[in-house]
């Protein structure tokens, strides 16, 4: 009979380890569908409090930095479509996630339809039992030789 039990937590024990680590992919997901609402209130609940974001226009740290430079951006470029693309994990603990992808965000500046794009990294970190976004660092994308 210990044998049978035995097995059995051996089989779970992976599903349970595995449990935290498949739920930062959701969060990176809400997180990207919360920017496209374009509102910090919807944004905020999935960004941590010390958060980093680094940008081309600078360092924000903190939510109220955040908050000024996401809606900086929001009122640049009208109805933009922000998206995620080729994501990869390179590194998943139970308490920290790292990805790496490109980017790419379309919508209308003064008017006109724009694009563009480039790479990102994003960490997401465990606060409270939540994922939250606890560093970003978005930039161009390679040069073309």
């Amino acid at each position: 009979m210990k044998a049978i039990a035995c097995a059995l937590l051996t089989l779970l024990l992976p599903l349970s380890a595995a449990d935290p680590i498949m739920k930062h992919e959701t969060a990176l997901t809400t997180y990207v569908e919360k920017l496209n609402t374009h509102s910090w209130e919807q944004i905020a609940p999935n960004v941590a409090k010390d958060a980093v974001f680094i940008f081309t226009e600078g360092t924000f740290i903190g939510h109220n930095a955040a908050k000024q430079s996401f809606e900086k951006t929001f009122a640049l470029i009208q109805n933009e479509e922000f998206s995620l693309h080729d994501i990869s994990w390179t590194g998943v603990t139970p308490e920290v996630a790292v990805c790496h992808y490109e980017f790419r965000w379309k919508g209308l500046i003064e008017g006109r339809e724009a694009s563009g794009g480039g790479r990102g990294t994003t960490i997401l970190r465990k606060v409270d039992g939540r994922w939250l976004i606890a560093h970003e660092h978005l930039g161009p994308g390679p040069r073309r030789s």
